[in-house]
């Protein structure tokens, strides 16, 4: 029996930092879009921040415009119900994928919390896809739409109320994404008709899945199956399955104490790195601190994982030197100035001072604003 390849830490890490642009910047913020797999924006500062990091020359200001003008970023519920920002060329590639996983998971506890049963969440969805084509409908006008097919004025109020919940199937059926704001208002639409350019040829299911996987691991490997259903938002068993569905096209590795699992490409390139070098500021929800999970092992120093995965499903903005997550930071801003304040979990180097005040300069960049950085140990 061949002997499964060992993967270090630091392979790992490096691998990672290179394969989401964090060691040489892209050019193109979408293509950073499609190598995340998705950017996390339930704060579309944060969304910004991500992209910036990663792309030469972005600025935040040039967000609303791939979203909304140009159209090449789409806005929808993703992994784990989250909202994302996906490359809209993609959108059937996850959507395709998205239709394998029952989101919401019913239960007595869900039914009983939100008052709405599985057969009400279907027709609300059946809905969108009838009301929502060819318009861009805020919350309250879609419930309303919603409200007037349906014939069930109750619902109307569960849509309202719940805010995502009752819309996300349709989001993961390709029924509804995000629309431009209006009034500080979110708006939804329907991307066939949002995304003239896209050509919405949907893979099969299995062929769908199969992609997102490998991709997945392509990024953020080498993964468990735990990590995976972590980050796409199943139960461990389910992940499991469908590793197994693909077991063709991936490779074992030993990593950290465990099987893991790679692309058979990326465990040939892994092998031979070297160790990570360098310091970076990362913003808050971070894709390199929020898959895998199980890289928080050795990514985050023992005693401080609380601090960089809070309460509620929050990640912490955190300083990362040589690939390990070595203190947090905050940015405040006052109009034109900004202010980046960094507590390290030990002492920090003059060498990683000097790198932090090189990266206010990225930030300055991204935020179109003066720069200034306080450390503290």
């Amino acid at each position: 029996m061949e002997r499964m390849a060992q993967i270090t830490p630091e392979q790992a890490m490096r691998w990672r930092l290179e394969r989401q642009h964090l060691l040489e910047p892209a050019r193109d913020p979408v293509a950073v879009a499609s190598r995340l797999c998705g950017v996390h924006a339930q704060v579309m500062s944060g969304a910004a921040l991500i992209l910036g990091v990663r792309t030469a020359s972005f600025r935040a200001s040039q967000l609303d415009d791939l979203l909304w003008k140009r159209r090449s970023l789409v806005k929808t519920w993703g992994m784990r119900g989250t909202l994302h920002l996906f490359a809209a060329r993609e959108l059937p590639l996850w959507v395709a994928a998205f239709r394998q996983r029952q989101w919401p998971r019913f239960t007595p506890a869900w039914e009983k919390y939100h008052g709405v049963k599985p057969d009400d969440l279907r027709r609300i969805t059946e809905a969108v896809g009838e009301v929502l084509p060819g318009q861009v409908l805020t919350r309250e006008e879609l419930a309303t739409e919603i409200s007037k097919v349906l014939r069930a004025p109750a619902l109307e109020e569960k849509i309202r109320s719940g805010w995502g919940v009752m819309l996300k199937p349709a989001a993961a059926g390709g029924l509804l994404c995000f629309g431009p704001d209006r009034d500080r208002n979110v708006t939804f639409t329907d991307p066939r008709s949002h995304l003239p350019d896209v050509t919405w040829d949907e893979p099969e299911p299995d062929a769908a899945m199969r992609e997102v996987v490998t991709r997945f691991l392509d990024t953020y490997g080498p993964a468990t199956h735990e990590d995976f259903g972590r980050w796409w938002g199943i139960d461990a068993a389910s992940a499991r399955r469908i590793f197994a569905a693909h077991a063709d096209a991936l490779v074992a590795v030993e990593h950290a104490g465990r099987k893991a699992w790679l692309a058979p490409k990326a465990a040939d390139e892994m092998v031979s790195l070297r160790p990570p070098k360098g310091v970076l500021l990362l913003p808050g929800f971070d894709p390199y601190t929020v898959a895998p999970i199980s890289a928080r092992a050795y990514t985050i120093p023992d005693g401080f994982v609380d601090q960089v995965s809070r309460t509620a499903g929050w990640i912490s903005p955190v300083l990362v030197v040589d690939g390990v997550v070595a203190g947090l930071w905050t940015l405040e801003r006052d109009g034109r100035q900004a202010t980046i304040s960094i507590t390290s979990f030990a002492p920090a180097s003059g060498a990683s001072k000097k790198a932090t005040s090189k990266l206010a300069k990225i930030f300055g960049r991204i935020l179109d604003t003066d720069v200034t950085v306080t450390s503290t140990a």
